[in-house]
């Protein structure tokens, strides 16, 4: 077959057909304009507010700032001063009158002030599929900002009471050091009080209590000696003073003899005239005899005053002697005192000894603890200066950076652009893909009906090379909508600059591919439909599938894993994706070719298959 010839046959025939230039011409543009004043709106402009209820049941200052922070981007109406306010907001948002609401608990602010998370109850209209998402993430966003001012005022609080415990470890800084001053001082004198009680020697005054203590036997002894000897002398002094008893009564019988020999000598005297000399001599001796007798007799009176006077100078002797032994006596008593008074030394020198080892090791023990402290002070004071550092170092933050760490900054990369800049490169492959299949079908049957492809059969020409053909052709004869397409976009809406040629050429190649492609499915289509109709509806069966598979209405992140695969493995999505990579993103991906190529190839191929496997129908 003759390519040309059928490129203008096909020409012709479309131009001839007024459905097909409405459909050629008009339906895109009236597609892309009705798209484009209904996506036109700058994506950073603000839409409009939808209409939030509020049922407040705390009516407080924390719940007013939530609020405040919501009803600058949406129409708030209150119904909290409404009777059970909570069941009518969720009768309204299930009735479709309100897109949302809002049930502010009781006791909100109390909670917060508590440290308690609150649960705000917002209730959705999920039918709105469109801003149902996206106010449900507003109403976050706006806990958020007001969690974030809350937080800010709590953590400012805070940050005051840390820099007043700060203040209050500089007091405790210096009584630390005060105390460490106080322990080593403390150490210094337990050093030197164990010194001294080390140095004492307790076997000294032990040595000096066994000598005190030999001493105090010794005097005993002595003393007991004594009362012995003095128990002897008092005994020879009673002997002696028996034996002065004796001579005395010894020397008054003398006396009495001598008494009575001088009274003899008297009474001779007196008989004898001593004048008479014859008795002369006889009186003379009996004179001397007297005399000698009274001599005598003054003797014995002397003597026996003089024993008188030694046996008062005996009872004096022995009750001096008894004194004597009275004082030994008391004296030794005194040595058994003084005695239990050593043994009372010698216990509380033990005590003494045993009291210093126990004030030894309590003052080790002691000495240990004050070492402890001045450790635990140099330990305290390092924990009281890091403590101050990191409250300084808390404290010199800004409140929002310990409430909110992270900021979200948004920055769009594509300010300027309107929700319709980016679904228009993937509207020009969608309605190329619908032109090409309504066309390419219908016009297929449309043939078939008028015998054409009977022709063809009787021709022998081989059907792989009409198809080939055909696809070709419409391919060809559907160039001229590309191109219209492709202008509309640069200059009626800025997709991209006409100027720029190999841009132009990448995007018509891309869509020339596309239309080969969806030209050998119309092709497949309309060997298989009796009528136009038919292969109308069988357009809409494919196309519209495609259309949901292809991510324009939903993207891909929302779709299940297989269905993704699914939608990615379709003819559209390349072509899609090529034009996104270069008008969108100015980086034309041109690996996609292979891709569509591919695609063209094995629906031509099906579209032989096709038309073999119905040769000979009707």
């Amino acid at each position: 077959m003759k390519l040309l010839a059928e490129i203008e046959k096909d020409g012709k025939t479309f131009l001839r057909e007024r459905r097909t230039l409405i459909l050629l011409v008009a339906a895109p543009l009236i597609v892309l304009l009705v798209l484009a004043g209904v996506f036109g709106k700058p994506t950073a402009e603000k839409a409009l507010p939808v209409s939030i209820g509020l049922c407040d049941l705390d009516r407080s200052e924390a719940s007013s700032l939530f609020m405040e922070s919501i009803s600058s981007h949406s129409n708030i109406i209150d119904y909290s001063g409404h009777g059970g306010c909570a069941d009518y907001v969720r009768s309204q948002v299930s009735q479709g009158q309100l897109s949302a609401a809002i049930i502010i608990p009781k006791g909100f602010q109390a909670g917060i002030a508590a440290g308690a998370s609150q649960n705000v109850t917002v209730f959705l209209d999920n039918s709105r599929v469109q801003i149902s998402p996206s106010v449900e993430a507003f109403l976050k966003a706006a806990a958020q900002g007001t969690g974030q001012e809350i937080g800010s005022s709590f953590v400012l609080s805070v940050w005051a009471r840390l820099d007043n415990a700060s203040a209050q470890l500089d007091g405790l800084l210096v009584d630390v050091n005060a105390s460490r001053e106080k322990a080593l001082e403390m150490q210094e004198r337990i050093g030197e009080t164990h010194a001294s009680l080390s140095a004492l020697d307790f076997s000294t005054l032990t040595r000096q209590l066994d000598a005190a203590n030999s001493t105090l036997d010794g005097a005993a002894s002595e003393l007991r000696s004594a009362e012995s000897n003095l128990t002897l002398m008092q005994e020879k002094l009673a002997t002696y003073g028996e034996e002065l008893n004796s001579t005395e009564a010894d020397l008054l019988r003398v006396r009495a003899m001598l008494q009575n020999a001088s009274d003899s000598i008297s009474s001779a005297g007196a008989g004898v005239n001593c004048s008479d000399p014859v008795f002369f001599a006889y009186c003379a001796s009996l004179s001397s005899m007297n005399g000698s007798v009274a001599s005598a007799l003054s003797e014995i009176d002397l003597r026996i005053s003089k024993i008188n006077e030694t046996r008062e100078d005996l009872r004096g002797i022995n009750s001096t002697m008894q004194d004597f032994k009275e004082n030994i006596a008391n004296s030794l008593s005194e040595t058994e005192n003084v005695r239990a008074r050593i043994s009372t030394m010698y216990d509380f020198a033990s005590s003494l000894e045993e009291s210093r080892e126990d004030s030894l090791r309590t003052m080790v023990e002691i000495n240990r603890s004050a070492a402890q402290l001045v450790a635990k002070s140099d330990e305290l004071e390092v924990l009281i200066l890091n403590s101050k550092a990191q409250i300084n170092e808390i404290t010199s933050r800004d409140a929002i950076s310990v409430v909110a760490p992270i900021v979200f900054a948004s920055q769009n990369a594509f300010a300027s652009r309107t929700f319709f800049d980016f679904l228009l490169p993937s509207l020009i492959p969608l309605i190329l893909m619908f032109v090409s299949l309504f066309l390419a079908s219908t016009s297929l049957v449309r043939e078939k009906n008028a015998m054409t492809l009977e022709r063809v059969y009787v021709a022998q020409v081989p059907l792989w090379e009409y198809a080939l053909t055909k696809i070709t052709s419409y391919t060809v004869v559907l160039f001229p909508e590309v191109l219209l397409l492709l202008a509309t976009a640069s200059l009626a809406y800025g997709a991209f600059p006409l100027s720029d040629a190999s841009l132009f050429v990448f995007l018509a190649a891309a869509l020339m591919l596309l239309l080969f492609a969806f030209n050998a499915l119309g092709v497949v289509i309309a060997a298989f439909s009796e009528s136009e109709a038919t292969a109308f509806l069988a357009s809409l069966v494919i196309g519209l599938p495609l259309l949901f598979l292809s991510g324009i209405l939903f993207p891909f992140e929302f779709m299940p894993a297989p269905i993704v695969l699914l939608g990615q493995a379709t003819p559209l999505t390349p072509a899609i994706t090529a034009m996104q990579s270069a008008i969108l993103y100015a980086t034309p991906n041109f690996s996609i070719f292979a891709t569509l190529l591919a695609y063209g190839i094995v629906l031509a191929v099906l579209a032989a298959g096709a038309l073999y496997a119905t040769k000979g129908r009707g």
